[in-house]
C-alpha cells in the first residue's frame, strides 16, 4: 500500500458496523509505522457539528502536536493558510481580504507542500476513519492529495467508509467514485469472520466461564453471523448472565449493559454521548460536577468513570485539544455512543448539551464548531451568535456543506436578523451549484429587505436572485425581478454593477446578445467605481461576460480583447471560481482562433480551477468542452473518457450543464461510428428540461443535422437547422449540398469563408473552405475547387486542425472519384 508504484493513491475500506473496518486500518498503521512511515490518524465525526476539513484537521494536528515548538512556528511560517484551522499553530482567523475560493485554494496548496515536504523524507499514511462521517471539505481534499500524490508519489491514504451512511446523490460519495474512474483509488470490502476467526476474536476479548455452556461457541457463531462486535457483545452477555436468548442487534446488547449500570456511572456516560466521539477527561468531570444533578465530583466521578470502563462501554484514549494532547475518553464503537444518546429523553438532551456548552465555554472560548452545535442543540439564545461565527468561517474556507448546514440553523432561529444571514447563505449554495435552493433563499431575503425599504439591499438581492434564476432555467423571471426592482440614480455603484451583470447574462442566456452587451458595458462602468478587490472581481466579471458576448455575436477580434482586459483583475482578485470563468472565454477563443493545443491547456487549466471549487456542474462543463477540442484534435478515446465524465458529472449534479454534456458525447459517439447511441443521447438532451439556454440548444440543434448527413438525410439535416441557418453556415451549406442544390451550398460557403477570414476565426474558415471547394466542383469549376480545398487543407495542417485536415482528405477522395460536372 505504501509503495510508490502501488494499486492506487487511496484504498477505501467498507463493510458492515462492526466488521472490524478500524481494527484493520489500526493493524496496517501500527504495521506501518513500525515500517518507519509516518502515520497521520484523523476522522469523521458526526455529533459535534462537522469541522471545515475536519479529518484532516484532526491527522495534521495529531502530527504537529507531536513535534517540538521550533518545528511547529517553521511550519507555521512556511504555511501560515494552515492556522486558519489547525489549532495546533494558533488558529486565527481566515483573512478576509481572500475570498473563500482563494482561502481554499491557498489552504489545499499548503496541505499538499506540507505533506509532499513530509514524504520526501519517509513513506507517509495518513488514515481517515469513518470518512462518511466527515464533511464534504474533507473529501475535496482527499481528492486533490490523492491526484498530487498520484503525479508526485506522495503520501498515501487508507480510509474506513460505511456506504450505507450516504444517501443516494451525496456529493461526498461522488468524490471517491470519481478517484476510483481515475484509477486513484481502490475499494476493499471488509467481510464478515468465518466461524473459527469470529470465535478466536471471541476468546481473545470476552473471558467466559471457565467451562462454557455445551454449545455457547456455536450460538454465539450463529446469532452473529461473523460479525466480530455483534459476536463480542452476546459472549458479553452470556458471561454476564444474559442467556443466549437472540437480541434485535448489538443496540440492544448494549441498551441491556446500560440498564445494568448504578445511576452514576449510567449519568457519566450518559454525559459522554452528548459530548461526541470523544471528549477530555477535564470537560467530562468539569460537566459531571457542574452540570448533573445530582452532581458527581472527586472519587465519585472516578469510581464511576472506572465502573462504566469495566462494563466495555467506554476506554481510555489520548485524544487531541486545541492542538495539544490530553487525557481523554471515547466509546468502544461508535454504536455504543448512539445507543446511549438515543435513549436519552429530548428534555435530558437538551439539558446535557447545554452543560457541555459551559464547559467549552470555560476552556476553549474559540472552539466556534463545538459551541454552535452543543448552544443549538441546547436551544439557548447564544447559539446564534457561535451559529453565525461558524458559519462565516467554515465559508471563508470553502468548506461549503459545513456552511450550508450552519446557515440553516442560524436562519431557523427566531433570534437573530435572518435576511443577511440568507445572502451569505445563498452565496454558499451558489457555490455548491444549488441554484434553486440558492433561489428560495433569496426570494426569503428580498421580501425581508422589501419590507423594510433596504434599497441598497433590495438591489443587491434583486441582482443575486435573476442571476440564479437565469441558471435554474428562469431567465424571463429572472428579467422580471431586475423590473420590479431597478437601479436609481441613487444606487451605488456595487449592486448596480451587480444588476447589470445579471441582466447581461440573462439576455446572453436567451440569445439577445444586443441586448446583453450594452448591459454588460454599463456593469464595466459601475465596477469602476467600486474601490479595492470588490472592484477587482466585478471588472473581471464585466470583461469577461463581455467577451462571451462578443464571441457569441461573432465579433471575435473585440472578444479577444474583452478576455485579455478580464485575465489580470481575476488573477489580482484570486477567486479560482471567477479566474476558471475567464479562462474558460480564453479557451473557446482560442478554439475559435485555431489555437487547438493552447485552447486544451487552457481549458485544462479552467478544469483544475474548477475542480478545487468543488462544483460538479462548472467541472462537467468544462469536461464537455475539452472532450469537443480533442475531437477537432481527433485523440477520441481522449475525448470519450472527458464526455463521460462530463455527462456522469452533470447527471450526479441535476446541472445546468446537462443538454451540453449529452450533445459533447454524441458528437464522440457519432464520430467514432456509433450513430444509434449517438441519437440517443441527442433524444435525452432534446427533452431535458434544463435546455433553456439558447448556445445549448445551438449545440443540440447542430448535433443532431451532423447526424442527420452522416446517416444521408439531408431533408432531417435542413429541418434540424430551419430558422438558424445562421448560426452554423457550414453544416446548413453541407445540407443543401447534399440536397442537390450547390449554388446555395457555394454561397453559403463562400460568405462563410469571408467572414471567418475577416473575424479571424480559423476553425471555421478551414470548414467552410472545404464545403466550397466540394460546392464548386460540383457547380463544374474543378480549378476554383481545387485551389479552395488546397487553401483548406494547408490551413488545417498549419494550426495544426487534424479533423479539418481529415475532411479536406475526404473530400479530396471524393473529386478523385466523382465525374467533372463539367
Amino acid at each position: 500500500m505504501l509503495a510508490a508504484d502501488g494499486p492506487a493513491a487511496v484504498t477505501v475500506l467498507t463493510g458492515e458496523p462492526g466488521v472490524g473496518k478500524t481494527r484493520l486500518a489500526g493493524e496496517a498503521a501500527r504495521q506501518a509505522a513500525a515500517s518507519g512511515a509516518a502515520v497521520l490518524w484523523g476522522g469523521g465525526h458526526d455529533a459535534e457539528g462537522h469541522t471545515p476539513y475536519g479529518a484532516f484537521a484532526e491527522a495534521l494536528d495529531g502530527w504537529l502536536a507531536e513535534r517540538d515548538e521550533a518545528e511547529r512556528a517553521r511550519v507555521g511560517g512556511e504555511y501560515p493558510e494552515l492556522a486558519a484551522f489547525l489549532p495546533a499553530l494558533g488558529r486565527v482567523r481566515a483573512d478576509s481580504e481572500r475570498s473563500p475560493e482563494e482561502e481554499r485554494d491557498r489552504l489545499f496548496r499548503a496541505t499538499a507542500g506540507l505533506l509532499g515536504e513530509l514524504a520526501a523524507v519517509q513513506p507517509v499514511l495518513i488514515v481517515l476513519d469513518d470518512l462518511h462521517a466527515a464533511d464534504l471539505g474533507s473529501f475535496q481534499l482527499l481528492s486533490h492529495l490523492a491526484r498530487r500524490a498520484a503525479q508526485t508519489h506522495g503520501p498515501r491514504f487508507l480510509v474506513t467508509y460505511r456506504e450505507e451512511e450516504m444517501p443516494d446523490g451525496d456529493p461526498r460519495s461522488a468524490g471517491l467514485s470519481s478517484l476510483a474512474r481515475q484509477g486513484l483509488a481502490v475499494r476493499e470490502e471488509v467481510p464478515r469472520l468465518d466461524q473459527e476467526a469470529c470465535l478466536a476474536v471471541v476468546h481473545d476479548t470476552v473471558e467466559l466461564t471457565p467451562a462454557p455452556a455445551t454449545g455457547t461457541p456455536d450460538r454465539i457463531w450463529e446469532l452473529s453471523l461473523g460479525n466480530p462486535l455483534f459476536a463480542v457483545e452476546l459472549a458479553r452477555g452470556m458471561a454476564e448472565g444474559a442467556g443466549t436468548v437472540a437480541p434485535d442487534g448489538v443496540r440492544q446488547l448494549v441498551a441491556d449493559r446500560l440498564a445494568r449500570l448504578d445511576g452514576d456511572a449510567r449519568r457519566i456516560v450518559e454525559a459522554l454521548s452528548v459530548a461526541g466521539p470523544e471528549t477530555s477527561l477535564s470537560e467530562l468531570l468539569d460537566v459531571a460536577a457542574h452540570g448533573l444533578h445530582p452532581v458527581v465530583t472527586g472519587g465519585a466521578a472516578t469510581d464511576a468513570l472506572e465502573r462504566a470502563m469495566d462494563a466495555s462501554l467506554i476506554e481510555e484514549r489520548d485524544i487531541l485539544v486545541d492542538g495539544r494532547h490530553e487525557a481523554g475518553l471515547t466509546f468502544r464503537h461508535p454504536l455504543v455512543r448512539l445507543t446511549c444518546y438515543e435513549k436519552l429523553s429530548a428534555v435530558r438532551r437538551r439539558q446535557l448539551h447545554g452543560a457541555f456548552a459551559q464547559a467549552v465555554l470555560r476552556r476553549r472560548p474559540d472552539a466556534v464548531d463545538t459551541l454552535a452545535s452543543h448552544f443549538t442543540r441546547a436551544d439557548d439564545p447564544r447559539a446564534a451568535e457561535y451559529l453565525r461565527r461558524a458559519a462565516a468561517r467554515a465559508a471563508a474556507l470553502f468548506a461549503n456543506d459545513t456552511a450550508d448546514r450552519y446557515y440553516r440553523d442560524l436562519v431557523a432561529r427566531l433570534d437573530v436578523d435572518a435576511a443577511r444571514a440568507r445572502l451569505a447563505h445563498s452565496q454558499v449554495l451558489r457555490r455548491m451549484g444549488n441554484f434553486a435552493q440558492a433561489a428560495e433563499v433569496l426570494r426569503l431575503a428580498l421580501d425581508e429587505f422589501v419590507r423594510r425599504g433596504d434599497h441598497e439591499d433590495i438591489v443587491l438581492a434583486a441582482a443575486w436572485l435573476a442571476d440564479t434564476l437565469g441558471r435554474t432555467g428562469l431567465p424571463d423571471a429572472g428579467r422580471e425581478v431586475l423590473a420590479v426592482h431597478p437601479v436609481t440614480p441613487d444606487t451605488a455603484p456595487e449592486p448596480a454593477a451587480g444588476h447589470y451583470l445579471a441582466q447581461a447574462v440573462l439576455c446572453r442566456i436567451q440569445g439577445r446578445y444586443e441586448d446583453a452587451y450594452p448591459a454588460a458595458r454599463l456593469a464595466v462602468a459601475a465596477g469602476q467605481r467600486v474601490a479595492g478587490r470588490a472592484g477587482e472581481g466585478l471588472m473581471a466579471r464585466a470583461h469577461s461576460l463581455r467577451a462571451s458576448i462578443l464571441g457569441l455575436s461573432g465579433r471575435l477580434d473585440e472578444a479577444r480583447e474583452a478576455a485579455d482586459l478580464a485575465l489580470p483583475p481575476a488573477e489580482a482578485y484570486g477567486d479560482p471560481t471567477l479566474l476558471g470563468q475567464v479562462l474558460s472565454t480564453l479557451r473557446e477563443n482560442e478554439r475559435r482562433s485555431g489555437q487547438l493545443r493552447r485552447a486544451v491547456a487552457t481549458g485544462q487549466r479552467a478544469l483544475d480551477l474548477v475542480e478545487q471549487s468543488g462544483d460538479l456542474a462548472g467541472a462537467a462543463f468544462e469536461r464537455a468542452n475539452l472532450a469537443e477540442l480533442w475531437l477537432l484534435l481527433r485523440e477520441f478515446d481522449t475525448a470519450r473518457v472527458l464526455a463521460e465524465a462530463a455527462v456522469a458529472g452533470a447527471e450526479q449534479a441535476d446541472a445546468w450543464c446537462l443538454p451540453y454534456t449529452l450533445a459533447a458525447l454524441a458528437l464522440v459517439r457519432m464520430r467514432t461510428g456509433d450513430a444509434p447511441g449517438a441519437a440517443a443521447l441527442l433524444d435525452r438532451a432534446q427533452s431535458s428540461p434544463k435546455l433553456v439556454d439558447r448556445q445549448a440548444g445551438h449545440e443540440v440543434r447542430a448535433a443532431r443535422a451532423e447526424l442527420a448527413l452522416r446517416d444521408g438525410l439531408p431533408c432531417h439535416a435542413r429541418r434540424a437547422l430551419e430558422g438558424h441557418e445562421r448560426e452554423v453556415p457550414v453544416l446548413t451549406a453541407w445540407a443543401q449540398l447534399h440536397s442537390g442544390r450547390p449554388e446555395q451550398a457555394r454561397r453559403l460557403a463562400a460568405d462563410e469563408v469571408a467572414r471567418a477570414a475577416r473575424t479571424g476565426e480559423r476553425i471555421a474558415e478551414a470548414d467552410a473552405r472545404t464545403i466550397l471547394a466540394l460546392a464548386l466542383f460540383r457547380l463544374g469549376d474543378a480549378d476554383a475547387a481545387s485551389e479552395a480545398l488546397t487553401r483548406a487543407d494547408d490551413l488545417a495542417r498549419a494550426l495544426p486542425y487534424p479533423a479539418g485536415a481529415a475532411r479536406a482528405a475526404e473530400v479530396r477522395a471524393l473529386m478523385e472519384t466523382e465525374p467533372d460536372a463539367r
